[in-house]
This record gives structure tokens, C-alpha cells and sequence, in this order.
């Protein structure tokens, strides 16, 4: 039986749960995949949390891990791209293979570590980095390695679906279904990271690179969150037969790779829409496979730490074996879309003065930028000011931007218009 020795890093919610996950399945990975994985060192910031947890010797020193002649496997769970950078270096110039749930690490700097690690003949396991529990790394990599993909999206945070989810069933406004949220410990004290898309961003950039063998940026992507979404937008959104998703989106246009992260309308018979609370999902279509759908448990401490220990069996198999052909992720830097090439239809809330001429004006500006109304809403209101709501047809993302720029420095515009793009063709 093939015994390989584990360096934990942080310890915290997932590290704690991988822990236990290992004490309880241990017998069972040994008997099916003849693996005996063993912790042999710890290091935390508060060693006095996992103390019973475990018997072995438990350090602050997070960099010790990653040089210890006797670890085989560096498990990197600190987050952040600091000392987790550090680490992780450290760990692949020693020739250790790392597992890691750090999409921000990998999104932002893991080009230079994947092919670091390709330089040292080991490699990065990071099911766990995108989705939680959902197997769609492995999915992408080997399952459809075969296949050329048009389009991968998704549902990749599970604090803005949750909250989304509320504002639709409880007719919530943003705040009250924010504040839910964190008292159930799906949302942080500061959620900024998730509900202006950030998280979303760094996962989509994963998933997009691997997809199309090209390294999707982090820093290329244009990115918007759902704090600016109300109760009205979800409703409205309903009766049109949508519902309000934050998706990260990467597709092949003319102009190369766009990718993207933002609300999104997504009509209800779309399998997408009806991924509810905390739950994530991936999208794609492939040319040879068409498209699939793969939904789970998006976080929390036991689905993560599961995809980590899947990640710990599949690469711990793999250390000594010789003749293994190694995992290469990394890519050349995509052909950035160019924004104005992506052409999407719009449903925009104006909120305006109550008076004659404003939706003629709105439609003027629209017109000249060569976009057309499909339909438009407007409810009585007893008081100023008042919310118009007008789906568009489709036309570029350069016209949309062009025009909202004018109408918003109208005077009978008294809040910055809000515009979702609608889910079409997938």
C-alpha cells in the first residue's frame, strides 16, 4: 500500500472538516484505492481550534510545510494570494505536488505556478478552487478533452444565488436578504468579495482558460455585482418569464474570448434558472457534445473539503509513478473580445420624473444608437420618481453603453439606469 504524507496549511471551516474526513474514510480509501494518506504536519494561526481534532503537532509557521523532507503533498487552505503564494512556490521548487481550494491564488498568479510546477514534475490539484463540491475540473479536463467548446457559464457563488433566491420567494429587498444571509454564515461580515462578483470572477477565469486551452485573465474580465439590484427588478423580471442570475460567462465571438461576470436574465425554462439558494452550477455546449449541466453544493466547509480529499486520492495515486504524463495547465494568453462586438438584448430600469415626453425622449436616445424597444412597463405610482422598464432587442454593447451614457445625464433621470443583460441562445 502506497503511503503518502500530508502538509496541511490553515486549518480553518474546509481544513477542519478535511481533518475529519480523513479520520472517517481512511479505511475505505485504503481499501479502494490502496492509499494510506497520512497528516504528519499542521500549521494554522489558532492551532487551539483543531487541537481535538488531532494528535499531531500543530505550528504557526506556515512556510515550514512546504520544505519538510517528509511531507509528499502540500495541502494549501489559508486563502488569500499572500502567504498562500509563498507557500505554494516554496512547496512546487521542493518538488510537491499541492492541493488547493484558492481561486484567487490560481485566477491571479497561476500561470506562473502551473508552470512552475510542470518545471518541477509535479502538479496542482484544485477541484476544490471552483464550485465546492461539483467534480467540473476533472469534467472539463478529461471527460470533455475531446471536445471544442462554444460556451461556458455558470452559477458560481453561492452567497448571491442565495440572497437572489430570497429576494424573488420573500420579496426581500437587497438589504434585508444581505443581512439573512450573513446571520445564516453564507454571507461575510465585508461580502463585498461576493456580491460585486469577484469570486465569481476568479472562478469563471479558471474555468474559461481550462475550456479553451488559453489563459483567460483575471484582470481582463469586466465584472458587476447585484448590490445595485431591487425587489422590483426581480419581480419584473418574473413576469417576463426570467429570473435573476449572477452568472460568469466566457464564449467565443469574432474577437476572440469574451468573458464576463454579471446579473443576468435568464428565461425560467433554462435549466440555469431553477439552480436556487446556495446551490452552484456550470454550464456548456460543446460542438461534438452539445450541452450539459452539472449542479451540487456550491461551498461550505464538508462539500469543499470533499472535492480537496478527491483531489489528495487522484494525486496521490499519481506521486512515483514514473512514466505519468504530467498535467500541463498552463496556457497562452487569450485574444481578448472586444465589447463592443458582443451583441445582447437588455432589460433596462429608468427611474424617472413622472411628467409627459420622458419615455418618447428614452426612445429617441435608444434610436439613434440603433436600438429597439421589444416591450415596456411602467406601474402607477403615487409618488416621484417613478420606474420605467424597457426590454430591448438585441444590439451592441457599445450602443447600449453610448446611450445609457446620455440618458443618465437627463434631468428626469433621478438614479443611475439599471441595465441586465437577458440569456439568449445557449
Amino acid at each position: 500500500m502506497k503511503q503518502i504524507r500530508i502538509g496541511l496549511v490553515g486549518a480553518g471551516v474546509v481544513g477542519s472538516n478535511l481533518l475529519q474526513l480523513l479520520e472517517k474514510n481512511r479505511q475505505t480509501i485504503q481499501t479502494r484505492n490502496q492509499l494510506d494518506l497520512q497528516v504528519v504536519a499542521i500549521a494554522t494561526r489558532t492551532p487551539s481550534k483543531i487541537q481535538h481534532l488531532t494528535q499531531i503537532p500543530i505550528s504557526t509557521d506556515a512556510k515550514s510545510i512546504a520544505s519538510r523532507e517528509d511531507v509528499d503533498i502540500v495541502v494549501e487552505l489559508v486563502g488569500g494570494t499572500e502567504i498562500a503564494s509563498e507557500v505554494v512556490h516554496s512547496a512546487l521548487k521542493n518538488k510537491k505536488a499541492v492541493v488547493t481550494a484558492n481561486k484567487a491564488l490560481l485566477s491571479e498568479k497561476g500561470d506562473e505556478l502551473f508552470q512552475l510546477a510542470f518545471e518541477n514534475g509535479v502538479e496542482i490539484g484544485y477541484e476544490a478552487a471552483v464550485a465546492g463540491s461539483i467534480p467540473i475540473i476533472r469534467t472539463l479536463r478529461d471527460g470533455l478533452s475531446s471536445c471544442e467548446f462554444e460556451v461556458i457559464c455558470g452559477i458560481l457563488n453561492g452567497t448571491t444565488n442565495f440572497i437572489l433566491t430570497k429576494m424573488e420567494e420573500e420579496d426581500w429587498d437587497y438589504g434585508t436578504a444581505l443581512k439573512v444571509a450573513q446571520d445564516l454564515g453564507f454571507a461575510e461580515s465585508d461580502p463585498t468579495f461576493d456580491v460585486e462578483g469577484i469570486d465569481a470572477a476568479h472562478k469563471i477565469s479558471l474555468l474559461a482558460s481550462l475550456a479553451y486551452r488559453s489563459k483567460v485573465p483575471f484582470s481582463n474580465l469586466k465584472v458587476e455585482g447585484i448590490s445595485k439590484l431591487k425587489s422590483i427588478d426581480i419581480q419584473a423580471s418574473k413576469s417576463l418569464g426570467y429570473r435573476i442570475k449572477l452568472l460568469g460567462i466566457s464564449k467565443i465571438t469574432n474577437g476572440g474570448i469574451l468573458t464576463k461576470v454579471h446579473p443576468t436574465l435568464v428565461p425560467l425554462n433554462h435549466p440555469l434558472a431553477n439552480v436556487m439558494n446556495e446551490s452552484n452550477a456550470v454550464f456548456y455546449k460543446t460542438v461534438e457534445a452539445g450541452a450539459g449541466m452539472v449542479t451540487g453544493k456550491g461551498a461550505g466547509g464538508l462539500p469543499t473539503a470533499s472535492a480537496v480529499l478527491a483531489d489528495l486520492i487522484y494525486y496521490g495515486s499519481r506521486i512515483r509513478i514514473q512514466d505519468k504524463i504530467l498535467e500541463n495547465n498552463s496556457y497562452p494568453i487569450s485574444k481578448k473580445s472586444r465589447e463592443q462586438e458582443n451583441k445582447v438584448r437588455n432589460y433596462l430600469r429608468f427611474s424617472t420624473l413622472d411628467k409627459p415626453g420622458v419615455l418618447s425622449e428614452i426612445a429617441r436616445i435608444l434610436g439613434k444608437n440603433d436600438i429597439s424597444i421589444a416591450s415596456v412597463q411602467q406601474k402607477e405610482s403615487e409618488k416621484e420618481p417613478v420606474n420605467v422598464i424597457v426590454v430591448t432587442h438585441e444590439s451592441n454593447e457599445g450602443n447600449f453603453a453610448q446611450s445609457l451614457s446620455e440618458i443618465d445625464k437627463a434631468s428626469f433621470i433621478k438614479e443611475k439606469t439599471v441595465a441586465i443583460r437577458l440569456l439568449e441562445n445557449l
